[in-house]
């Protein structure tokens, strides 16, 4: 699939605008956590730098640049292990030595032609009964023009995204749609304005929002959102 490499460089870049966001996602996920992580494409550092108090953290992503410059930043510390590879690449297979017992991948799935191959291979690296977190992007009925400009292959539901990890032999354990607001921008964004990249001023203002709207779904579930969160563990 062709895809703006610019578009996709700038999103990465300007995901630093909505930390609010991450620390919002990131608190959905963190008690589902262990000790001994595999980030699977752990790009700038976003999870990694949330990380790396735990016992381990190994980080791959296929971008040889946005691995040597966590190497940088990471050079002092012992706990946290990065690498160039693919996660449906044979050579993946070498990290079942670091005894994971969590696999997580943030907005990852949609850029692999063979998700459910990414799956497995990180269910065969966490020790069994461990957990494997994903966050996608959300409904087939958002994808558009940001979507193709950054290399989107898909968006997911929870019935596709639950379908993906039964073949990948792992167990979905709790599904949940986040960010009803995002989904509205990137709709408008994607859909109607047909935008390459989100707007860098919609994003700060969003920004600047999250803690309310955090609040509100705390409260209120929601049906549709910008992301969706899967729980999955592998079999004991």
């Amino acid at each position: 699939m062709r895809f703006d490499e610019n578009a996709l460089q700038q999103v990465r870049e300007t995901r630093f605008l909505i930390d609010r966001v991450d620390d919002w996602i990131y608190s959905e996920f963190d008690p589902h956590i262990g000790q001994r992580i595999l980030d699977v494409g752990c790009g700038l550092g976003n999870l990694v730098g949330r990380l790396c108090d735990r016992e381990l953290v190994v980080g791959v992503d296929t971008d040889m640049a946005s691995i040597e410059t966590l190497r940088g930043i990471y050079s002092g510390s012992e706990r946290v292990r990065l690498f160039c590879m693919d996660i449906c690449s044979d050579q993946a297979r070498s990290l079942d030595r670091f005894a994971l017992d969590t696999a997580i991948s943030i907005n990852v799935l949609e850029h692999v032609e063979d998700d459910v191959c990414a799956l497995a291979n990180m269910g065969d690296l966490v020790v069994p009964g461990g957990y494997v977190i994903t966050i996608v992007p959300a409904h087939p009925w958002l994808y558009g023009s940001i979507d193709r400009a950054i290399g989107h292959l898909r968006r997911y539901d929870k019935a596709s995204m639950a379908a993906a990890l039964t073949r990948a032999h792992l167990v979905p354990v709790m599904q949940k749609y986040i960010n009803l607001a995002g989904a509205l921008g990137w709709f408008v964004n994607s859909r109607l304005l047909r935008k390459s990249v989100p707007p860098t001023d919609q994003l700060k203002a969003f920004n600047r929002m999250v803690p309310l709207l955090r609040r509100l779904e705390q409260a209120i579930p929601v049906p549709v959102g910008i992301s969706l969160l899967t729980i999955a563990r592998k079999a004991e």
